[in-house]
């Protein structure tokens, strides 16, 4: 506002010679510029209590962008995390089958070269060898500090003990039952064919 738009006020020499009307003039003018610097401070108000209302609800959207940018990051270190636990497994699982390929080809690699004059010892050999091949995979999946670790070892000596014993046995009974079986048969086709003569 310029000063060029305030009315001069008069000095009181001035004042009485104005006269009533003069002076109701001079009131209703003072009062309206007093009533338009209201007016225009209240309409300040209003723009500056909006331009706060934008800038809280601006602050507010930051906070919240920040919160949620925060929140992505935490779920992809998380998800960084899981990856990188997922490949140290995947490359165990892969080093694991690569060993057991390897026993495999080194079990191939046995039972080729094995001398096949004596069966029997040839399939002994190669379900040893298998069944040591699952002994030592089911071995490996116990913890070493698991308190079952001796009771599993255990377990699997006796379950040599007893497999060589049944071998044993297995391979005596076949010996003995050999002979007999053999004598058998030829008694048998002697006897369809003694009996094919006569009639």
């Amino acid at each position: 506002m310029s000063s060029s738009s305030i009315p001069k006020v008069p000095t009181p020499s001035e004042h009485e010679k104005l006269g009533r009307e003069q002076l109701l003039a001079l009131l209703r003018d003072v009062t309206e510029q007093r009533d338009n610097l209201l007016s225009q401070y209240e309409a300040m108000a209003f723009q500056v209590d909006e331009s706060v209302r934008e800038i809280a609800a601006d602050v507010l959207d930051a906070q919240e962008n920040a919160r949620k940018a925060e929140a992505c990051e935490h779920r992809a270190e998380q998800e960084a995390t899981r990856i990188t636990e997922l490949s140290r497994q995947l490359d165990e699982e892969r080093r694991k089958r690569a060993e057991i390929s390897a026993e495999f080809a080194r079990f191939r690699d046995a039972v080729e070269r094995a001398p096949v004059e004596d069966p029997w010892s040839v399939l002994w050999r190669a379900v040893s060898q298998i069944v040591s091949d699952w002994v030592a995979w089911a071995r490996a999946k116990i913890p070493p500090d698991s308190r079952f670790l001796p009771w599993f070892d255990q377990a699997v000596e006796i379950a040599k003990a007893v497999g060589r014993l049944a071998w044993r046995l297995s391979k005596a009974v076949f010996e003995w039952a050999k002979p007999r079986v053999i004598d058998l048969w030829k008694w048998l086709k002697g006897e369809v064919a003694r009996r094919i003569n006569k009639e």
